[in-house]
């Protein structure tokens, strides 16, 4: 096992340890942990221990996915896809001497087509989708920042959409080490646009929000999702602390699926179903 692997093993190595000595005296400590946002970072950077991932950011909105993997990682080279251009300008303020951030100002999609984005108030919730004004959330969204909810889709714009099979096969990028998406209600068309990829797993890690309550006209559920991912040997790896529809009006998940390939790499160091290393 490397340094870096053994790094993240060690605290469950020392449990398991410690449970073998409570088991003789019939004790056992159970601890059920919920996944945050630096338990995420820590699952991206075993799965992928490399300095220079190639890193598709869909749904970049300002840059701040950009900010996260540079935390992550020494020198990622990141294909940003972001269709509202007011958005996409902050981050070629930003980074217009980065020749590793390559900016892109169109949607990802199902297929090569001009459609209707729906901007709103602010930026990181704008989408394909059609807001649902019934619901709390655009309410309270709406009066933190003192407008009427019929007010937060503050325009439509036509935005032309490319699919990611194109854009790899026309810059000749064979492998992606990160797929991330977030884009509000939107990801499944993402991924029909990923056939080829998916189909010969050259997406090595996927990163997406999940969206569960009626933020838009239109949620997606797990099914939406996995039909494109299952099939072609994607295995779910984590999932957030997202709540519940009883719990909070917002009810969303982060989710990491892995290839196969990662994933049989990883469950053989795993001191979780790796006796070897128990």
């Amino acid at each position: 096992m490397t340094l870096h692997r053994l790094k993240y093993f060690l605290p469950q190595i020392i449990r398991n340890f410690i449970n073998k000595i409570l088991k003789l005296i019939n004790l056992k400590i159970i601890r059920f942990n919920s996944i945050h946002e630096s338990e995420i970072s820590k699952i991206i950077k075993l799965n992928l221990p490399i300095e220079n991932p190639v890193i598709f950011d869909v749904g970049a909105n300002r840059g701040q996915s950009i900010l996260y993997f540079k935390k992550i990682f020494k020198s990622p080279k990141i294909h940003c896809f972001e269709p509202n251009p007011d958005a996409l300008k902050l981050i070629e303020i930003k980074y217009k001497n980065d020749k590793n951030i390559i900016q892109n100002n169109y949607a990802a999609g199902e297929k090569f087509e001009t459609k209707e984005f729906n901007v709103t108030a602010n930026s990181g919730h704008s989408s394909f989708q059609d807001i649902n004004f019934k619901s709390k959330w655009v309410k309270e969204r709406s009066k933190s920042i003192n407008i009427n909810a019929n007010q937060y889709i503050t325009k439509k714009i036509k935005v032309k959409q490319i699919s990611l099979d194109d854009y790899a096969r026309d810059h000749n990028i064979n492998s992606i080490d990160i797929l991330k998406i977030d884009t509000q209600g939107y990801e499944d068309k993402v991924l029909a646009g990923c056939h080829h990829l998916l189909k010969n797993r050259k997406i090595k890690l996927i990163k997406l929000e999940l969206i569960l309550s009626e933020v838009y006209e239109k949620n997606l559920q797990f099914y939406e999702i996995e039909k494109y991912l299952i099939p072609n040997k994607y295995k779910l790896f984590s999932i957030d602390n997202g709540g519940s529809l009883a719990s909070h009006y917002i009810f969303q998940l982060e989710l990491i699926y892995v290839s196969e390939e990662l994933y049989d790499k990883f469950m053989s160091v795993s001191p979780f179903y790796n006796e070897m290393l128990k």
